[in-house]
């Protein structure tokens, strides 16, 4: 089952697809290591580096050894002179770590927060929140608010939790009463630290939990949704929350409660814009406004696929139990064993062998799968395959490139999976078979 779970979460992390800007592209599997604009042709050779990845899609990279980079342009030229163990986006400045420690750098390379903070994040306009304590230790550490130009000021508020993002002008704080709060981006108390956690805030509302349950604030720490839920989710149509059999339904807002279910014992979800509700074996989908689009007298999972259309899922890993549909609920495709969104209408799907046995503790016949044999294919949204499933991995590069990793090369195609530009590798670089999974 560990097993299992490890694997599903590796494959979501290589597979999620995120919308990308025009630009070059990373390829970085089978040994080949390369910045190269979208026929394949090389912006910064293959031979050069062990390691490269994206900082800011399109537009910089880091390249190197592993924990050893330097930044370059889209054009594969170096900027600056620093060199980092880490890098990521902060919107307005790049914070990089070097030697344990944080510090921040303009887009063109040069260093404008030395390296000297053990913890640096954006402000969200052009300064900085940072930490000179250890936020892994017992004692709360102040929070530092450096300006353009580096220069720090004490804020005298305290946190023992550390930094996050700063989101919507608010970061969640734990204060030394061990309650949580939120300050502004200049580190100021925005919301006093009364609740028991706070969560990051997202389109101006954030979690927040009593003893008794998790509702919403809004930036000043008014109560948008009580407190009472057991479980509440987030989506872009709707807001969901669970106490005992009740389910709510709210506006994205949170202003306005727009319909409830009831359900004893039922397990829910948000999946694209819908509510997902499974309860007595059956599975059912709402749309926003309550209405039931899909009802199954099985037990059915939904996750979210590409162009508003969803995964179905009515059997166990490994099976050939996956297939795609419409919000609705009518099928869309044939059935998979998995099928992992990539981009455009897109989909990896995977094949692999297993074994019948009999379980005694069980009492029933299992299947053990071949993990060591995963080969994964290309199909579009409507079920039809364009691959046949003989990759140790496929993923987005872009909206309309993917990676192609085989046992003899690593490929740039498009996306029907032609290859535009083909590397050959190494026997002793070629990925394992669960490399891609």
């Amino acid at each position: 089952m560990l097993k299992r779970i490890a694997l599903i979460a590796i494959a979501a992390a290589l597979f999620a697809c995120a919308a990308r800007a025009e630009g070059p592209l990373c390829v970085c599997a089978g040994g080949v290591v390369a910045l190269t604009d979208a026929a394949g042709v090389e912006l910064i050779e293959s031979s050069a580096f062990e390691a490269i990845f994206a900082v800011r899609e399109g537009a910089l990279y880091a390249a190197g050894r592993r924990g050893d980079y330097r930044l370059y342009d889209a054009s594969g030229n170096a900027l600056g002179e620093e060199r980092f163990a880490m890098i990521h986006d902060e919107g307005g400045a790049l914070v990089f770590r070097r030697d344990g420690l944080y510090g921040a750098m303009d887009e063109a390379g040069a260093v404008v927060v030395s390296p000297r903070w053990t913890q640096l994040t954006g402000d969200g306009a052009d300064g900085w929140l940072a930490l000179d304590g250890d936020p892994l230790d017992d004692r709360p550490d102040e929070i530092r608010h450096l300006d353009a130009s580096g220069e720090a000021r004490g804020t005298g508020v305290y946190t023992a939790c550390g930094l996050r993002p700063v989101r919507c002008d608010r970061m969640p704080y734990q204060a030394a009463n061990g309650l949580y709060g939120a300050v502004n981006g200049r580190g100021e108390v925005a919301v006093k630290p009364t609740w028991k956690c706070v969560g990051a805030y997202e389109n101006g509302l954030a979690k927040a939990w009593r003893d008794y349950g998790v509702g919403l604030i809004d930036a000043a720490g008014n109560v948008i949704v009580p407190p009472v839920y057991d479980w509440l989710e987030r989506g872009g149509a709707m807001i969901a929350a669970q106490a005992g059999d009740r389910i709510d339904v709210f506006s994205t807002d949170g202003a306005q409660r727009l319909f409830g279910i009831r359900g004893e014992g039922a397990e829910v979800g948000l999946v694209g814009s819908c509510l997902s509700l499974t309860v007595n074996g059956r599975t059912l989908l709402y749309g926003p406004d309550g209405a039931l689009l899909y009802e199954s007298a099985s037990r059915v999972r939904f996750r979210e696929g590409l162009q508003g259309r969803l995964i179905a899922s009515d059997g166990a890993w490994g099976e050939a139990c996956e297939w795609l549909t419409d919000p609705d609920g009518s099928p869309a495709s044939g059935r998979f064993q998995q099928l992992l969104p990539l981009c455009a209408d897109r989909y990896a799907y995977l094949e692999m062998d297993g074994v019948e046995y009999y379980s005694d503790e069980l009492g029933a016949l299992q299947r053990s799968w071949d993990y060591g044999h995963m080969r994964y294919g290309l199909t579009d949204g409507a079920g039809n395959r364009l691959l046949p499933a003989e990759y140790s991995e496929i993923r987005a590069l872009s909206d309309d490139r993917l990676l192609l990793v085989s046992e003899n090369s690593v490929s740039i195609a498009d996306l029907n999976g032609r290859a535009l530009h083909e590397w050959a590798i190494a026997e002793s670089e070629a990925p394992s078979a669960s490399a891609g999974a």
